[in-house]
């Protein structure tokens, strides 16, 4: 009985000291406070009337008068609630309720529906779980130099320097975006330089491409970053052009050549969405080279530059490498 009494109340103060406001969002909510993060009493649907008292809405006649961020109004069982003005418009019948709009300015934080078209997967997503990254990388030198038949004096190794390529997608399997699988491919390449105590000069430039697949685990996820564990191997063909000058001034050069395996595992960094669709990724690789033999079927002409047992290849044993790379990958 005395909600009834509170409803007629209710209803005859808005018809006699109120105006109606109609709400322009998709879905306006009244709050108990007055206060976004309220507790929500009831929600409202686009073109439902609520009750605005008389004293905001003759605020709109008063020249410069600014509307509070909340009006006071009722639910539907007569609580005390709080709609945001945003959400409304104050209906008054005069000219005054033209400095109101009839839409929400912009987007609607309240709609929740999709655009139109409506994807034909949905209500999967449909990204293309697709990644490609070119990075540059700067790691140590493996360091297996040809068994020289003289002592040396001086040895200058260079940085291994090169490029690397990965392409991969996402395991189908995979509901959560974490697992990539694809193919890794990369060129390095150095040069060393090796002087000898009798005055004899060996340059090397060694050169390897690798090839092979890689599987990927994001262990870390944001909006903006993630954090990827990486493994695999490679299959890699090794190339040495080895040239030998003597204090005489005599000087010859011959080519090696062989294949290795090499497993492997990177962590990288990734910066998502520098520019659209665009990552930058930063991190570092661990190889593993397994031991290996490069050989030469180049005739020689000066065989006192060479070693005379083994003239005829460079023998690799199990080799470390780390490097560090740099780049930018792309999604499609």
């Amino acid at each position: 009985m005395k909600i009834f009494l509170l409803l007629m109340t209710i209803t005859l103060g808005v018809e006699a000291f109120g105006y109606d406001g109609v709400v322009i969002a998709l879905e306006a909510p009244l709050l108990k406070e007055a206060k976004m993060n309220s507790l929500v009493l009831q929600t409202l649907r686009k073109g439902s009337r609520v009750y605005v008292p008389t004293e905001i809405g003759n605020l709109l006649d008063s020249d410069g008068a600014m509307l509070p961020a909340f009006i006071q109004t009722y639910d539907r069982v007569g609580n005390i609630a709080y709609i945001p003005t945003k959400y409304i418009k104050i209906v008054t019948h005069e000219l005054s309720e033209n400095k109101m709009p009839i839409t929400i300015p912009g987007n609607d934080p309240t709609d929740y529906r999709l655009e139109e078209p409506i994807p034909e997967t949905y209500p999967f997503d449909n990204t293309s779980y697709l990644r490609a990254s070119l990075s540059l990388s700067s790691g140590s030198n493996i360091k297996a130099p040809y068994e020289y038949n003289s002592a040396f004096s001086k040895q200058s190794f260079s940085s291994e320097t090169g490029a690397k390529i990965v392409v991969s997608r996402k395991i189908l399997f995979d509901n959560y975006d974490r697992y990539y699988f694809g193919i890794v491919a990369a060129i390095n390449s150095s040069n060393n330089t090796i002087s000898f105590e009798n005055d004899n000069l060996a340059s090397e430039k060694r050169s390897v491409i690798k090839a092979g697949p890689i599987i990927t685990f994001d262990a870390y996820k944001t909006e903006k970053l993630r954090l990827t564990l990486g493994s695999g191997f490679t299959y890699n063909y090794h190339k040495s052009t080895l040239k030998m000058d003597d204090a005489l001034g005599n000087s010859e050069e011959r080519i090696f050549s062989g294949y290795s395996l090499s497993p492997f595992s990177n962590t990288t960094v990734q910066l998502i969405d520098i520019f659209p669709a665009t990552d930058f990724i930063m991190g570092a690789d661990l190889n593993l080279f397994l031991p290996h033999t490069q050989k030469s079927s180049d005739e020689i002409n000066i065989p006192a530059l060479w070693n005379e047992e083994s003239p005829n290849q460079i023998q690799a044993g199990l080799k470390a490498q780390v490097s560090f790379f740099l780049g930018i990958q792309v999604k499609y």
